[in-house]
């Protein structure tokens, strides 16, 4: 029986919250999830990997993980929403899908989002650097080419993925999320890319920060969408204006605009993305999950987050100095 929540939909025994089946493959067949076990301080882990259609398992190929939010929402349904697997078929990466344990991911925060079971003790950092290192060994990946995204409790995952192992990874990609206020003194582990896309209306992670609190529960403190571009910004020792873009309004409808900010280090190669999707809410824009505007506020259209966030990581490359070659945004 396959059972997950998604933490972008609410939080956490809401029963407002969707409800998914878990499903394990256990085979590498075209358009499927391979199901992988892993054994982290003594706890056995899980995550699913899909191997791009007519790619060789072995070749040097990138890889994008996939974080999802406070539940566990399942690796197929995630995959389904998001579209990475198609974009992967296309492009030549493999797609990775880690399981949090009980749900969720220890992202940083002071609280879990399960009242009997605390996950704040997890080492979730060492599990996602003990995947990297397998996924190394058993489908070749190429080590310079790693990439994180998330939503919700993933995205605040990757953001701590970026600042404590940012030495392993080519870029990240937190959505609809911040910086959990705990961690956001720790010095970052290298310079690294990140993407950042956070609607203006979320009313769960709010733009000015402060308290999570979803349906009367409260959860920590997390920075600002300001302060955790600045924390990046920081990070990449980047201090010119951003070039602003207002992108088109494709879908009329949604009554949402995205505004991209891109700031480019200053004879280097990093840079740091901000996309404000003004009027957007607790969703990701253009992926196919359920509307439920009135919990989490609008879904934009205008983009397709997926197809953005890859655009983003293959422009980047991780070398030495922890820096990535970029190109401009197209």
């Amino acid at each position: 029986m396959r059972r997950g929540m998604f933490w972008a939909q609410g939080a956490a025994y809401a029963s407002a919250l969707l409800v998914f089946a878990l499903g394990v493959s256990v085979s590498a067949e075209p358009n499927e999830l391979l199901g992988k076990e892993l054994r982290v301080n003594g706890v056995n882990r899980h995550y699913w990997v899909y191997v791009p259609q007519g790619k060789k398992v072995g070749a040097p190929m990138p890889a994008v993980f996939v974080l999802h939010g406070g539940g566990g929402t399942d690796a197929e349904t995630l995959s389904d929403w998001f579209g990475f697997n198609e974009i992967a078929d296309r492009e030549g990466f493999i797609v990775v899908y880690p399981k949090g344990l009980h749900g969720e991911w220890n992202d940083g925060k002071e609280k879990s989002i399960r009242p009997f079971k605390d996950t704040t003790a997890v080492d979730d950092v060492g599990f996602i650097s003990a995947v990297i290192d397998e996924c190394v060994r058993e489908f070749g990946v190429d080590e310079d080419r790693v990439y994180v995204t998330g939503l919700s409790n993933g995205g605040m995952m990757a953001h701590r993925l970026g600042i404590e192992i940012g030495k392993r990874l080519a870029a990240i990609a937190p959505l609809i999320s911040n910086i959990a206020l705990p961690i956001a003194g720790e010095e970052p582990a290298a310079p690294l890319s990140v993407l950042i896309m956070n609607g203006t209306e979320d009313p769960i992670f709010l733009l000015e920060g402060g308290e999570l609190s979803v349906l009367g529960y409260e959860f920590g403190k997390v920075l600002s969408t300001e302060e955790s571009l600045a924390y990046w910004l920081k990070a990449n020792d980047i201090t010119s204006e951003p070039e602003r873009v207002m992108l088109p309004d494709t879908a009329p409808d949604d009554e949402c605009r995205i505004e991209r900010l891109t700031y480019r280090q200053e004879g280097g190669s990093l840079e740091v993305l901000l996309y404000v999707v003004e009027g957007g809410g607790h969703s990701v824009p253009g992926i196919d999950a359920p509307d439920r505007p009135r919990l989490i506020g609008r879904k934009c259209m205008d983009i397709h987050a997926a197809e953005v966030v890859w655009q983003f990581f293959k422009r980047h490359k991780r070398s030495t100095a922890g820096r990535a070659a970029a190109a401009p945004p197209g």
